[in-house]
């Protein structure tokens, strides 16, 4: 049973994540036509419904490329996968409707190109460049997507991890949210639209109330669980592994720790809506991933994907 998911081709990635895709925005057109896109720049710039569409399904699918590309050129897989792409398309596609979506895609992409550069740090050379771009990166997906500032310490949390000793690269961060901020601070103000984009970047924070209160706490079940199903799996790795396969856990396990201290805000402070889970998604994908690739039994994978597909139906379409 999901015998494709430990295949090393592409083409049941390409395949199913392309299909799933074009099922989405058809979906979406079909039954969420009367919702408005509240992405600021929408209206600011007349982008059409249809070109919102096309940079929805080009996002999603390169953010997913990128996660096989990244996972595949490191140590963390023993084989190449493309598990981690597959399962991150689907839940993202299934966790909430494209016109809430967008931006939060956007802001996963830049995550996952910082995660991109801080996987190229090693303990034993130089990583100014890669923690500068790696900081710019993250500096873009919170601007996309405010609650993704919450992301940034991932940045000094993984030098903690693989490069202790090295100060002068704890203050490349500091120098490249400057670099970013003086060309968009310069920008706004040679256009004079300054004010109108710090207001939006704010406000639209409050677009993404949810309204499926069922969809949101299925999603949070699955993920949590996922999560408790796979640390075994990461466990029992990491304890015979090699050294930088260590590191590149702590690297997932930065990202995730930052993506939890970003969901507990946003709920105490604002109250529940499904795209704070997003970031999660890239991590939870890994890990399950990694477990449905090394567990010895098939058979607790198998059914948790099994079980959550089949809860999806029932949430979506029975209850």
């Amino acid at each position: 049973m999901l015998s494709f998911l430990r295949s090393n081709s592409p083409f049941y990635f390409i395949v199913i994540s392309w299909s799933a895709l074009i099922f989405g925005i058809v979906n979406h057109y079909i039954n969420d036509h009367n919702y408005n896109f509240f992405w600021p720049f929408l209206a600011y710039f007349s982008i059409n419904k249809f070109l919102v569409y096309c940079i929805y399904v080009f996002v999603v699918f390169f953010t997913a490329f990128k996660i096989n590309f990244i996972i595949n050129k490191s140590v963390f897989f023993q084989r190449t996968n493309y598990a981690c792409g597959l399962i991150y398309t689907i839940t993202i596609i299934l966790m909430c409707p494209i016109h809430q979506a967008v931006l939060p895609a956007i802001a996963n992409l830049f995550a996952v190109l910082a995660i991109e550069n801080l996987m190229k740090i090693y303990r034993n050379k130089s990583c100014k460049i890669e923690v500068f771009n790696a900081a710019c990166w993250l500096l873009l997906s919170s601007i996309a997507y405010v609650y993704n500032a919450f992301l940034i310490p991932m940045v000094w949390v993984v030098l903690y991890f693989i490069r202790p000793f090295e100060w002068r690269e704890y203050v490349m961060p500091i120098v490249g949210f400057l670099f970013i901020t003086v060309y968009l601070i310069t920008a706004g103000l040679v256009f004079g639209k300054l004010p109108f984009w710090i207001e939006n970047w704010w406000a639209i924070k409050d677009g993404y109330l949810n309204n499926d209160f069922e969809n949101w706490i299925y999603f949070l079940i699955v993920i949590s669980i996922g999560l408790l199903i796979s640390f075994r799996t990461l466990y029992l790795s990491y304890i015979s592994s090699s050294n930088r396969y260590k590191k590149v856990s702590w690297i997932i396990i930065a990202l995730l720790f930052c993506c939890v201290v970003q969901f507990l805000f946003n709920y105490f402070s604002f109250g529940l809506n499904s795209p704070v889970l997003y970031g999660a998604v890239f991590p939870f994908s890994i890990l399950i991933s990694s477990t449905i690739l090394n567990a010895k039994s098939n058979w607790l994978p198998n059914s948790f994907i099994g079980i959550s597909v089949i809860g999806y139906i029932i949430i979506t379409y029975i209850i």
